[in-house]
C-alpha cells in the first residue's frame, strides 16, 4: 500500500504456488516456505520497488522463491488480486477499503508496525471445471449452498439458478477460511468444502480435497509445478 503522502508499508507475503496452466488455484498466507528472514527482506523489496516509481494505491508484487532461499522479482500487479483474502484474514485489515481511501487521496491509516501475522490463511478457488481433465463445465446451477461457521468466508455472485457462461472466467466462488495454525487451516477448508453443494456445473471441489489430504501438500513441499509432480491428483486416485 502506498498513498500520495510519501508512505510505503507490506502486508506480508501470501503463498500462490499450487498453480494449473499458470493461473493459482489454492493460496495461503502466510507461505509455509518464507523464514521471517526472508519474509523481512522480501517485504522491504517490494516497498522499495513501489517507492522506486513512485507508486500510490494497493499493489502486488511478485516473487519466485528458490528453494536456496533467493527471491526474484517477477512482475508487480497495480492492483488488489483475487487472493487477497487471505491477507486480510491474517492482518485484520479490509485492503478494499484503505485501496478506495488511498486513491481517494487519504493517507494509509496504519504504519509497518500496526501489520503484524495472526493464525493462517487458505483460500480455494471454486471454479467450474472438470476437476480431472480441467476442461470448462458451463451450465445452470440448479442447487447452490456454501459453507458458513467461524474462521470461514465465501466471496461468490453465484447462487441457486445461477447460469454460468461458456465464454467467461469460470471461477465460480472462492472459499477462505482462517485458523490459529496451518493444520488447523487445512482441517477447517476440508470441512467447508464438504458442505458446498453445486449441482448443476463441475467444479475443482475433488481436486481441492485430494490436494489438502496429499503429504507434499500437508508438509508444505509445495512448487509452481506441483500439478505436474503429482499427476495422480488429476487422475482421480
Amino acid at each position: 500500500l502506498a498513498d500520495s503522502h510519501g508512505n510505503c508499508i507490506h502486508l506480508n507475503e501470501r503463498d500462490c504456488s499450487l498453480q494449473r496452466r499458470h493461473q493459482k488455484v489454492i493460496e495461503e498466507a502466510p507461505s509455509p516456505a518464507v523464514t521471517s528472514t526472508i519474509r523481512e527482506a522480501m517485504g522491504e523489496a517490494a516497498v522499495q520497488a513501489a517507492k522506486a516509481v513512485d507508486y500510490e494505491g494497493a499493489g502486488t508484487v511478485e516473487f519466485l522463491l528458490s528453494d536456496r532461499g533467493e527471491f526474484f522479482f517477477l512482475e508487480m500487479n497495480t492492483r488488489l488480486q483475487v487472493e487477497h483474502p487471505v491477507t486480510e484474514m491474517i492482518t485484520g485489515y479490509d485492503l478494499v477499503s484503505i485501496g478506495v481511501r488511498v486513491a481517494a487521496g487519504e493517507g494509509i491509516p496504519i504504519n509497518q508496525n500496526d501489520v503484524r501475522i495472526r493464525g493462517h490463511a487458505i483460500q480455494t478457488r471454486i471454479n467450474a471445471e472438470n476437476p480431472l481433465t480441467l476442461a470448462p463445465s458451463p451450465g445452470r446451477l440448479w442447487e447452490c449452498h456454501w459453507p458458513s461457521g467461524p474462521g470461514v468466508r465465501v466471496d461468490s455472485h453465484a447462487h441457486t439458478g445461477y447460469d454460468m457462461p461458456a465464454s467467461f472466467d469460470s471461477l465460480l466462488a472462492k472459499v477462505i477460511v482462517w485458523s490459529p495454525t496451518r493444520s488447523d487451516a487445512i482441517s477447517r477448508m476440508k470441512a467447508a468444502l464438504s458442505e458446498t453443494m453445486l449441482l448443476g456445473v463441475d467444479t475443482l471441489i475433488p481436486l481441492h480435497q485430494a490436494i489438502l489430504n496429499n503429504h507434499d501438500f500437508l508438509s508444505g513441499d509445495i512448487t509452481i509445478r506441483f500439478l505436474e509432480e503429482h499427476p495422480e491428483l488429476l487422475n482421480g486416485e
